[in-house]
């Protein structure tokens, strides 16, 4: 039998391989110890002499010119809004919507397609009974 002599990678021990071509270290412990050695990270070395002071990257402020893009965008986008977005797509303002508030708060509201009656008395629709009823005057209250 031949005996062929492998140095192994590790320890770097001569021995006699039990798998040809296969086998790299003599042992269990070298080939953990291979492995472990190969996936350690190297602890960072601290360079040696000074270190040129780096500088710090200026930090931009706040400029005339920067404020006047702003406006200018600012002024673009709200025209380019007010275009093109119709006015019933429009978000309803306070105001709109107290107005709208009032009137439907109103206990009675005029109906304006529908003829008088023989006496002249308009029709009205009374929103706590919701009935339409005919009323020769509006009454002060609500």
């Amino acid at each position: 039998m031949d005996k062929y002599l492998y140095t192994c990678d590790y320890c770097a021990k001569t021995y006699v391989p039990k798998r040809r071509y296969k086998q790299r270290f003599c042992s269990n412990s070298c080939r953990v110890n291979s492995h472990k050695r190969k996936n350690k990270l190297s602890p960072a070395k601290p360079d040696a002499g000074l270190k040129a002071p780096t500088e710090k990257p200026h930090k931009e402020g706040i400029s005339m010119a920067g404020i006047g893009n702003a406006t200018i965008a600012n002024i673009v986008t709200e025209v380019g809004k007010s275009l093109l977005i119709k006015e019933e797509d429009k978000p309803v303002t306070k105001a709109e919507f107290q107005r709208l508030a009032d009137k439907l708060g109103q206990r009675y509201i005029l109906i304006k397609n529908m003829d008088a009656r023989a006496d002249g008395a308009p029709a009205y629709f009374d929103t706590t009974l919701q009935e339409i009823v005919h009323l020769k005057f509006l009454p002060p209250w609500k």
